[in-house]
Formats: C-alpha cells, sequence, structure tokens
C-alpha cells in the first residue's frame, strides 16, 4: 500500500506540473541552513525537539528549496508539508512570527501559505519531504501575496496530519490542506482557501510539526 500510494502522488504531481524533481534542480542554487524539526506548541505543551531530524532551507532570488527529514510521526498516516511565509516579518509581533500572527494578522505581515509536498509515513514513523517554491507570484496559495523577497521573508516549514491513508482520495489527501479530513477539524481562523483545499473525508487534520527560518537566522548562516 506504502508504495502503491507513493506512485499515485508521483503521477498525479507529474500531471499537474508539482514534480518533486524539480526541487532537485534548485538545490544547489544557494547556501543550506539547516534546523531541527519541533513538536509545535500549543497551549499546554511547549515546543519539542525531534531528536535526529533535520530541515534544510536554501534561498536565492529566484525562490526558496526545502528539504525535511522527521519522525515521531504515527506510521501509515498521510502528512503534508507547507510552506508558511510572511514576506514583511518586521511587522510580526516576536521573532519568530506567531501563529496569531501568522493567520489574525496576514495582511500586515504578508502571510503566503502554499502546499510543498506529502508521503504517506513509513511503518516506523518517519517522512521526507522536498519541495522548490519561485519567485513571484504563487499559484495555488492561500492568500493572494506574491513570494518577491525570499531572503527577506520568514519561512516556517508546517506538517499537517491527515490521518490514515483513503485509498479512493489518496491524490486529495497528498496534494492537499483538507483532503481526507473533516471539516470541523480545521482551525476556524483559517481562510475559505484552506477550508475548501481538497476533498474532505472521516479523519481529523492536525498541525504537528514545524522548523522555523527567521530571516536573521537564514542570512547568518
Amino acid at each position: 500500500m506504502l508504495n502503491a500510494s507513493r506512485i499515485l502522488r508521483q503521477v498525479f504531481l507529474a500531471a499537474t506540473g508539482l514534480a518533486v524533481l524539480a526541487a532537485g534542480a534548485h538545490a544547489g542554487d544557494g547556501p543550506m541552513v539547516s534546523r531541527t524539526v519541533e513538536h509545535m506548541a500549543t497551549a499546554k505543551k511547549p515546543a519539542m525537539p525531534i531528536s535526529g531530524s533535520q530541515a534544510r532551507l536554501s534561498r536565492t532570488p529566484d525562490g526558496a528549496t526545502m528539504t525535511l527529514r522527521t519522525s515521531e510521526l504515527v506510521p501509515g498516516n498521510v502528512t503534508t508539508a507547507w510552506w508558511v511565509i510572511m514576506t514583511r516579518p518586521e511587522n510580526c509581533s516576536a521573532t519568530p512570527c506567531t501563529a496569531e500572527d501568522v493567520i489574525g494578522r496576514a495582511a500586515e505581515v504578508g502571510t503566503q501559505i502554499v502546499y510543498a509536498d506529502g508521503v504517506v509515513n513509513t511503518p516506523d514513523g518517519r517522512a521526507e519531504f522536498t519541495a522548490y517554491l519561485p519567485a513571484g507570484g504563487v499559484a495555488g496559495g492561500w492568500y493572494e501575496q506574491r513570494f518577491d523577497t525570499p531572503h527577506q521573508s520568514e519561512i516556517h516549514l508546517v506538517l499537517n496530519d491527515h490521518g490514515p491513508l483513503i485509498p479512493n482520495i489518496a491524490a486529495s489527501m497528498l496534494t492537499s490542506y483538507r483532503g481526507g479530513c473533516r471539516d470541523d477539524s480545521l482551525p476556524p481562523p483559517f481562510p475559505d482557501t484552506a477550508k475548501a483545499d481538497g476533498t474532505a473525508g472521516p479523519n481529523a487534520c492536525r498541525l504537528i510539526q514545524d522548523a522555523i527560518f527567521t530571516v536573521l537566522a537564514s542570512e547568518g548562516n
């Protein structure tokens, strides 16, 4: 099942012009900055680093390339990775930008959120992601914000858990935010573009892990 779902994903992405192999063509364009992936902070728990994980980001004037390797995921679940970009991070209330900045003050901080990659977690709860986002207009983004200044943007790589793979909507689960999930599991503050992205299902979506690249950290390493 895992191999079949991976093949399905690759065929779907190639057909829509989003094949992950595009990222490899850009991987050597700029210096890579590495960060540890963390379990996302909640109201009850602080962010916790994941041992052995690594997220890497390279920025050039032409765009950004990312790779992310992580673990401590639910075996067999679908996980998607997302570009969460603040193009005006100087307007955020803190460094790094907070969740309230990203969604609640999207216009002020210049938020853009868009799909990066999607996989089925391995039987031991691991996953790897690769993506390239070109500078300029962002096709399929949650907001109308452009991505014109990669070096001056704060970039968060965020993972979304979609629950167990549902074969008849596998393509949607692997390439959208909502795919496979109940509408009541989507955070109320998220924009309508997010809540309409993908085919709904019986699972619950959960934002679970992230890696944060601030402007200063990126420029200084």
